[in-house]
């Protein structure tokens, strides 16, 4: 080939092609030698040449937008120059290159070459290729093999995209036979170029050549788990220990039989159900009638005195309940008015994270300095048959493409922020990097947007070629558009498969709120059209499913889920009110209807719920006052919580009154109404006291923890409680005595104004559960075999547990907590299956010191006198390791992009005016008139920054290349790509910020997120240590992740401390060390086994769970603080006083907390929203039927076998089931008109 004949159309577009001919290598001319060597090097200074001017100055051209993208590369470009001189003007050309077909050229009537076969020695097509496939071009986090070889995976894909005749690549098919030519034809064999030669005409930096790359220290490896087979060793050794448990339980219990070690003195016998005589105690003299204890009570001296404080205070509250209730209202209203300043955080921001973490300070910092990340909105489109291989590439889907997108950016709103009659559409909002046009990510971009340029016959070839090399079609914005971006569903590189289409539009933000509210404005007109679209007959989705999501969609759809579990959470509540009011009234042993209407319970048990909603409105309100907001936690999670400690303390203390009343009753005793409501008092108000004081101190030490969301609910719910315990031992004993007023008084409940006639079916005195209870299930589960049995069981449950704890997972899956009926659910699952880029990573240094050449070598990478652990190094390295890293692609190194553009060999890039150097020439200057502006500078651009723009000089040619736009002829220009990237402060002419842009590999669960982040904050922090600059990552994902790093420590420590808390409260009021360990115990267990059960139910650990996991201490200690308090204040040996205590507080426990919660649970089973199925029925559940289980099969087991020994004073052996033959510290209280008391059994 030689000279150039023409083109293949009659097109003025069309490139000439060259002449063939079958003639030697002519000897250049003098102006024809100068000029081959200035395009082609030293190589051809002394050769002939199979090319005139015209071919030289054409392959300059062509190869000159390739040289603008790999001379960062050395070993690359001079590979590049080499090939394709040696092809175009090698004097061998005829030895390697084919001419396989021609045809005359309809412009000059001459013959063309228009294929041609060339033959490549496979270790140059080798080198060539490697020497290239490590090279990035930043700007876009691209490698420039995705530009020069379409992204090719060998030399021989490469070569094969090079020399595809299409537009922007080669003006003729170029074809390269893989099998050796025939002699005398062989392989063209140049000179190759390594990477990592020792020459620097060569050689390249790190950031394109891991040959010359420092290695970093691997990372410390995870120990792998241990396993014995298939079971891990943890398994195995609970199991080993569980078998030698039982064995050893078995063999203890033969050795008792044979009689080795004497028999069983703790047997217990079976109560008997005959009443008993009444027994009268003698009190001593010298004493107030108030202050009468029995001088007997083994009690300590400080628990007779609370049982004397609340004697005192219910016979007070009892005998003035007008008074009690209207200063109850008062304080409650006074600490109410804190309402005023209500408000609720939903911001992610200050749920999860403290204002003052780190992650929330780096977060404003961003968006401070380089404004809040993008609004995002996005449009995925499948095909809704069984299209062949499922494909969405259709032209009928790219057209109804065009024609969506068209409708969109029509949209228009009126302007909220002004009176005058004005619009926004998209373009007031979208982002525009070089003001040209608004970022929307979508393959109609390959066509410029423009449905006229989508033609019927080439759009398949067009699509090929755009996929293949992005840069050739830029989109209005400027930027490339990366396949990964838009299409998705596709393996390697074959996109014509691609099963999803992914459009998305780019919308700035901003810390203005007016702006924030225009662009909310207009993301709901966005939505509302989305949503209305299947419905549209302006377009066609009968083919398709089109999803999408807006940047306003999560918080709406979260509020719709909010307000539909409101109706459910009402339910729930009216239903355990019903079940209360019922429940208390004993009505199902009235003797009649009459007695029914008398019995109910009804007032009382609002009363009592009133008294749970004024805590939580008092609790609310005062730290309303206080400043400090509400969460959606809190108001989901306070009410639920109150209620069922506070129900719990109604039905202890209602029923301890009924049978106060009934003891009264039979011994015919005139005990008045406040008498027994002191009494009532007296013997419960401990052991409410114990388990209010213990959950108060427990969730106040979970208020001093950094995230939002944890510690807002755990002060929130300690004033609750404690404030529930007050208006309890107060306002409710008054509402108890004006009940128990008008029941004497045979009033009706509700109506109390209307009374009926006396009538003696009063109720009995034990109802079905305390009878079964007392007959039936005390007596049984208090058998020697029972009890064994029973630690076995709940031994082997707590292994079980144990060995699910490892896989509880991390997180909250945003469309748990969406309505099953979610336009998100379909979009997210969509973007999980077909989305294949992940979300960006901001690497931000603060300060950097870029102004000057310690700073530059300390953050770039394509120059020899980089520090070998700059940034830019580090960053190229962690990629490497995506596994460990979580990166996926170059980093965006905008310091190597600026002083590669300075670069005078990209002469169309940065130039100054001949007549003046100090005025920059813009794009559209006359190219005569400038200059490359390092042409003339001394030292000239090279490689090691010697020489390089400082302090001022750097701001000055900064700021022209962040203004710069990037095009063909300059695509380093940095104003789409790096505009908002770099923060300067003009008055200490100083870099204040930077980022350095990359993306994680794909996040599609929620381990992935947190790992992500998890692999960011070390590669930061590393960053740190190696340049010496505070460096961290940012993602738009991080603020809600950052919880994970250390929620497990975190949920350790809360509720360690919460434990150690009951147990030193519970130390303190039992006077009991060995109970006090017990009640410890039992709620461990309790709280291990929720964990367990939360595991086995995919229920994960995050801020909802862990306040949950809170929740479960506090109903834990309901569970077992009253029983193991009854334990201790009854007389008898440890079976008599277990089964004492099971019949007296057992039976409230179960009909109170028990079977309230169950009903109130089971409402929510219904719920709309999965968030309440799987984090509120799932996790109450579990947390109530363990919580029975141990409080009213296990505990009472171990304060029989392993209690306190020290009982009352009655008789250790003696079975005879009295309610407190010695209870004088617990009730022989005396009248103010007698000195004695008469205390029935039961």
């Amino acid at each position: 080939m030689y000279g150039q004949c023409g083109g293949k159309s009659s097109s003025i577009f069309a490139p000439p092609l060259n002449c063939p001919t079958d003639r030697h290598a002519v000897q250049p001319t003098s102006m024809h030698r100068a000029r081959l060597v200035e395009v082609c090097g030293e190589a051809f200074r002394d050769r002939a040449a199979c090319c005139d001017i015209d071919q030289l100055d054409a392959l300059q051209s062509q190869i000159k937008v390739a040289q603008n993208v790999v001379n960062a590369c050395p070993a690359c470009w001079n590979n590049m120059l080499s090939f394709f001189c040696e092809f175009s003007c090698s004097p061998d050309q005829s030895t390697f290159v084919n001419v396989t077909a021609t045809q005359v050229s309809p412009q000059t009537g001459k013959h063309i070459v228009t294929r041609t076969d060339i033959y490549v020695d496979p270790a140059f097509g080798r080198a060539f290729y490697d020497s290239c496939k490590e090279v990035k071009f930043p700007a876009d986090n691209l490698f420039v093999m995705d530009l020069i070889g379409g992204g090719a995976k060998n030399y021989e894909e490469m070569l094969a995209f090079m020399g595809q005749e299409r537009l922007g690549g080669s003006p003729f098919q170029l074809d390269f036979p893989r099998q050796s030519p025939a002699r005398p034809m062989r392989p063209l064999a140049p000179k190759a170029h390594h990477c990592n030669d020792t020459s620097a005409a060569s050689r390249c930096s790190c950031i394109d050549c891991g040959a010359v790359c420092p290695v970093l220290e691997p990372l410390p490896t995870t120990p792998a788990s241990c396993h014995i087979g298939r079971w891990s060793c943890l398994n195995v050794a609970l199991f080993i220990a569980y078998v030698l448990m039982v064995l050893g339980v078995v063999a203890g219990g033969a050795a008792v039989r044979r009689g080795y070690f004497g028999r069983d003195t703790e047997g217990f016998e079976r109560v008997p159900h005959e009443p008993e005589e009444a027994v009268q105690l003698s009190t001593g003299t010298g004493t107030s009638d108030h202050d009468s204890i029995d001088e007997a009570s083994t009690m300590a001296g400080w628990q007779a005195c609370s049982q004397r404080f609340f004697y005192r205070l219910g016979v007070c509250c009892a005998s003035n309940p007008a008074e009690v209730i209207l200063s109850s209202l008062l304080i409650t209203g006074f600490l109410s008015l804190g309402w005023s300043r209500f408000a609720v955080d939903t911001a992610p921001e200050k749920l999860w994270v403290s204002p003052t973490s780190s992650v929330a300070r780096q977060k404003a910092f961003f968006d401070r300095h380089f404004a809040p990340f993008y609004r995002t909105q996005q449009i995925i489109i499948t095909s809704a048959h069984d299209a062949p291989n499922g494909s969405v590439i259709m032209e009928d889907n790219l057209r109804l493409l065009f024609r969506l997108e068209s409708a969109i950016a029509a949209l228009s709103v009126a302007d909220p922020s002004t009176d005058a009659a004005r619009n926004i559409t998209l373009a007031d909002l979208c982002l525009k990097p070089t003001e040209q046009g608004c970022v929307v990510q979508s393959v109609t971009g390959y066509w410029a947007g423009d449905e006229e340029q989508f033609s019927a016959e080439r759009w398949r070839d067009d699509f090929d070629s755009c996929t293949h090399q992005p840069s050739a079609c830029l989109p209005d914005f400027g930027q490339p558009i990366k396949p990964d971006m838009i299409l998705g569903g596709f393996d390697d590189s074959d996109y014509r498969e691609a099963k999803a289409l992914f459009v998305t539009y780019v919308l700035r933000n901003s810390l203005d709120e007016a702006y924030v509210a225009r662009a909310m404005r207009w993301e709901q007109a966005f939505v509302d059209f989305m949503r209305g679209l299947p419905h549209n007959p302006a377009f066609n989705t009968s083919n398709v499913i089109v999803d999408f999501s807006s940047e306003i969609s999560i918080e709406q759809e979260l509020n719709q889920s909010s307000n539909t579990d409101i109706n459910t959470v009402i339910i729930s509540y009216v239903a355990m009110l019903l079940y209360v009011s019922l429940a208390l009234g004993r009505l199902f042993r009235a003797g009649s209807m009459r007695r029914v209407a008398v019995e109910s319970k009804f007032l009382l048990g609002i009363g009592g719920i009133l008294i749970v909603l004024a805590s939580i409105m008092a609790s609310v309100g005062f730290f309303s006052f206080m400043g400090r907001r509400c969460t959606l936690i809190i108001a989901e999670v306070i009410p639920f919580l109150v209620l069922a400690v506070g129900v719990d303390n109604v039905f202890i203390l209602v029923q301890e009154f009924q049978r106060q009343t009934d003891d009264a009753r039979e011994a015919r005793d005139d005990a008045s109404v406040a008498e027994r409501c002191g009494r009532t008092l007296a013997r419960m108000g401990p052991g409410i006291l114990l388990s209010a004081l213990a959950e108060t101190l427990a969730f106040g030490l979970g208020g001093f923890v950094d995230m939002p969301a944890v510690s807002s609910f755990a002060m929130y719910a300690a004033l609750a409680v404690w404030l529930d315990f007050m208006l309890q031992v107060t306002c409710f004993i008054a509402f108890l005595a004006l009940d128990a007023e008008r029941t004497e008084d045979d009033r009706i409940d509700c109506c109390p104004w209307l009374r009926v006639d006396a009538v003696d079916d009063k109720p009995d005195s034990d109802g079905f559960i305390e009878q079964f209870f007392e007959r039936t299930y005390a007596p049984f589960l208090l058998q020697r075999r029972v009890k064994l049995s029973v630690i076995l069981a709940f031994i082997a449950l707590f292994f079980a547990c144990i060995t699910q704890i490892p896989h509880l997972t991390l997180g909250l899956d945003q469309r748990v907590a969406l309505p099953d009926d979610s336009y998100l659910i379909r979009y997210f699952n969509h973007l999980d299956a077909y989305f294949r880029t992940g979300p960006p990573v901001y690497f931000v240094v603060e300060g950097g010191q870029p102004t000057e050449r310690a700073g530059q070598q300390q953050l770039c990478g394509r120059f020899s006198s980089c520090h070998t652990l700059s940034l830019a190094n580090v960053l190229e390295q962690e990629r490497k390791r995506p596994q460990v890293s979580r990166i996926a692609q170059p980093a965006a190194i905008w310091l190597d992009d600026f002083f590669h553009w300075l670069n005078p060999l990209a002469d169309m890039c940065c130039r100054v005016r001949r007549s003046n150097p100090d005025a920059f020439c813009d794009a559209w200057d006359d190219e005569d008139a400038c200059e490359p502006c390092f042409a003339s500078r001394d030292p000239p651009w090279n490689i090691t920054l010697h020489g390089m723009p400082e302090d001022d000089e750097f701001l000055r040619y900064l700021d022209h290349w962040l203004n710069s736009v990037p095009d063909e002829q300059c695509p380093l220009a940095g104003a789409a790509a790096y505009k908002d990237a770099i923060t300067i402060d003009r008055s200490s002419k100083a870099v204040i910020a930077s980022h350095f842009r990359t993306f994680h590999t794909p996040v599609r669960s929620q381990t992935d997120y947190i790992e992500a982040y998890r692999s960011a904050k070390r590669i930061a922090d590393e960053l740190s240590h190696e340049t010496g600059y505070p460096v961290f990552p940012y993602s738009v994902f991080y603020l809600f992740f950052a919880q994970y790093i250390d929620i497990v420590p975190l949920t350790v420590r809360l509720l360690s401390i919460a434990v150690l808390a009951i147990g030193l409260v519970a130390w303190l009021l039992l006077a009991s060390l060995s109970t006090a360990l017990i009640v410890m115990a039992c709620v461990v267990m309790i709280v291990v086994d929720v964990i367990g059960v939360m595991s086995v139910w995919q229920v994960s650990l995050n801020a909802v769970s862990l306040v949950n996991l809170m929740i479960c201490i506090g109903i834990s200690v309901e569970f077992c603080c009253h029983l193991a308090r009854a334990f201790l204040i009854e007389s008898g040996g440890r079976n008599q006083r277990a089964y004492r205590a099971l019949i007296d507080v057992g039976s409230s426990v179960f009909s109170g907390i028990t079977i309230t919660k169950l009903i109130g649970i089971g409402v929510l089973a219904f719920s709309r929203s999965k968030i309440f199925v799987i984090y509120y029925f799932r996790v109450y559940l579990a947390i109530v039927v363990l919580g029975a289980l141990h409080g009213l099969i296990l505990l009472p087991v171990l304060l029989s076998l392993i209690g306190d020994g020290d009982g009352g004073d009655g008789d250790g052996d003696d079975a005879t089931g009295t309610r407190r033959q010695a209870s004088a510290a617990d009730e022989d209280f005396h009248e103010p008109d007698d000195d004695r008391i008469v205390i029935m059994n039961r």
